[in-house]
């Protein structure tokens, strides 16, 4: 008997599905509602006796193997695998030593998770842990269990004296990730790889427990020693564990992938455990890196979409431009989501942040996407000149080369053919471009363009020439103080422009010298105010790089152009913003009539403003 038939014949067909989607009985057969398409009438149906499974909503069908293939997303021989877990049966596809490692390794796993789950609800050492997840974070105690969730407690032995009194030898918690081998010298001669951190088990689509990560608990993040501690430890790569294969909270959301059609990529681990008890259960990780090419490929077998959600910081957005790349290369659609911002027009830092204030905003923002390279063209174009030749050239140079990544040529044809119109060069033109144009992996400029060197990121640029116009004309401070919030320019020079506007307010009866003493002793009585004077020398640089001939009227032109447009970006980019919100809460069935209302009027003010100033 072949492993298929030794499988079939202890399995039953209704045990197996059931344990993925209810079944009732109809007459002699099954049916239920099928996981593959939405419908509201089930017309999915399984018969026990031929051991076969159809749809007749959408057409699918097949028997065991094909179900599980297709729901998990596996290849043949890792569904008979999976399978003959269940049935008790063997299946010889690697060797028995390697298998049997595999095993130990995964024990190890599974007792050290339980362990640290154990410590977080009884150890008194465990308080601070629990408050922070419950109190600081919001996480409910029943999201906790769900996730697994626990706590290394700040001793160099608890878990590995615990394995060692289960029989667990140190070579297997070594290999396992769990222990560190320490130096015969110096006595013991494993210690525990993880002390004083909250614990997230890391699993693989399957939900068997691959890994971890231990994060520090806030405020001990400098030891005793004053040795500075990482923020995140991963477990070290394994036979179980490779962290470019394997995706957070995968296990618990590649369902509602499949239902959405789309994968919602955040950066934290906290950001997918508070999605998932916000009802988003679409909503996934990276496990201590940026996307991968195995990622890619994981994500397919679920949806050939995914949906990038920035942190607001530089180094969230460069990590996930990175991973944007790399899905765009394999294949993917790929969606932004913008963070939603406050009433006073600050963006939250991240996903878990907006969903402490407002579940129903990141609701919403998820809802709200829009396709990646739609917003980067928009961005790119609007806020650069493109009568200058040298700016047409940046954008041209940065877009063929992503295009060049991307294998779908009908994708490349039609951002090809916008960008054609939007810069105002014949299609012929950029397919010769394209022909030459490097790759974005040589182009690490864009790439990496929030960098401080990121002369590719047009907000940046003007934030930037606007205040070293500032400084070499301080008598011109008004054209932009008056006008221009610190949020309506890029986060790297937000701080300088707010204390250049705090310093302009209480002392504009009499002259302002940015380079002067009386600025630079204000600055010197700030914290960080080291950092914002040597960013006002690099500005007042740039301008005798690049605007040093300027005439006085030609510096003012300058200015007010540098605020139009930076003003113009602003409600553009608020405007998108509040219609992506009015739709998606439109569509919910128990929408917020009063802030429907209170957007409905935003969106008209802004709306208002951006038509004045476009006019």
């Amino acid at each position: 008997m072949t492993p298929v038939e030794e499988i079939k014949s202890r399995l039953d067909i209704v045990d197996v599905l059931s344990e993925y989607i209810p079944l009732k009985p109809a007459g002699a057969n099954w049916r239920g509602r099928c996981p593959f398409h939405e419908e509201k009438t089930p017309s999915f149906m399984v018969s026990k006796p031929k051991q076969i499974w159809h749809c007749f909503g959408c057409g699918e069908g097949g028997d065991m193997f094909s179900f599980i293939m297709k729901l998990e997303g596996l290849e043949f021989p890792d569904a008979l695998r999976l399978l003959g877990v269940k049935a008790g049966v063997v299946v010889k596809t690697e060797a028995p030593e390697r298998r049997t490692e595999r095993e130990r390794i995964g024990r190890v796993m599974a007792m050290s998770v339980a362990f640290w789950q154990q410590q977080l609800w009884d150890a008194a050492e465990a308080r601070t842990a629990r408050e922070y997840l419950q109190n600081e974070r919001h996480i409910l105690p029943n999201t906790i269990r769900e996730w697994h969730l626990g706590f290394a407690v700040n001793s160099w032995d608890a878990l590995t004296s615990y394995l060692a009194s289960q029989g667990v030898s140190k070579g297997d918690m070594v290999s396992a990730g769990v222990a560190v081998r320490k130096a015969a010298a110096a006595g013991r001669s494993v210690y525990d790889r993880f002390r004083n951190r909250i614990m997230f088990p890391l699993m693989n689509a399957h939900g068997q427990v691959v890994g971890a990560t231990g994060r520090i608990l806030p405020g001990t993040e400098v030891s005793e020693t004053g040795v500075t501690e990482a923020k995140y430890v991963n477990t070290p790569e394994t036979l179980l564990y490779k962290k470019g294969e394997v995706l957070y909270g995968l296990d618990q959301a590649k369902q509602a992938i499949r239902q959405q059609q789309v994968a919602v990529i955040v950066e934290g681990n906290v950001d997918v455990v508070t999605s998932h008890q916000a009802g988003i259960r679409h909503v996934i990780a990276a496990s201590g890196t940026a996307l991968t090419a195995e990622h890619v490929r994981l994500l397919k077998r679920y949806t050939n979409r995914v949906a990038f959600a920035f942190d607001s910081d530089v180094a969230g957005e460069s990590a996930s431009l990175r991973g944007v790349i790399t899905a765009l290369e394999g294949g993917l659609d790929v969606l932004r989501i913008v963070l939603p911002k406050r009433s006073d027009g600050s963006a939250y830092k991240d996903p878990d942040e907006c969903i402490r204030d407002n579940p129903q905003l990141w609701v919403a923002a998820t809802a709200a996407a829009r396709p990646f390279l739609d917003d980067l063209m928009e961005r790119a174009t609007t806020l650069r000149d493109l009568r200058d030749v040298n700016e047409k050239r940046a954008v041209i140079a940065e877009f063929m080369a992503l295009l060049k990544r991307i294998p779908d040529s009908v994708v490349v044809a039609h951002y090809r053919q916008e960008l054609a119109q939007r810069v105002g060069v014949s299609d012929a033109e950029l397919t010769a471009e394209l022909r030459q144009a490097k790759t974005v992996r040589d182009r690490p400029q864009f790439a990496t363009h929030a960098q401080p060197k990121a002369a590719a990121d047009p907000k940046r640029r003007l934030s930037e020439r606007l205040l070293a116009g500032i400084i070499a004309a301080p008598e011109l401070s008004s054209y932009a103080f008056d006008v221009l919030a610190p949020e309506y320019l890029d986060e790297v020079v937000q701080t300088l422009y707010k204390e250049m506007t705090l310093f302009y307010t209480t002392n504009s009866n009499q002259p302002i010298i940015w380079l002067g003493q009386s600025f630079a002793k204000y600055l010197a009585e700030l914290q960080g105010g080291a950092a914002l004077a040597e960013q006002l020398d690099v500005l007042s640089l740039l301008f005798d790089h690049s605007m040093g001939d300027g005439e006085p009227d030609a510096i003012r032109r300058d200015i007010t152009e540098a605020v139009r447009l930076l003003k113009r970006h602003f409600l553009r980019e608020r405007s998108e913003e509040l219609a992506r919100r009015i739709a998606a809460l439109e569509r919910l069935p128990d929408k917020d009539e009063q802030t429907l209302n209170d957007l409905l009027t935003e969106f008209q003010r802004v709306s208002s403003s951006l038509t004045h100033l476009e006019s």
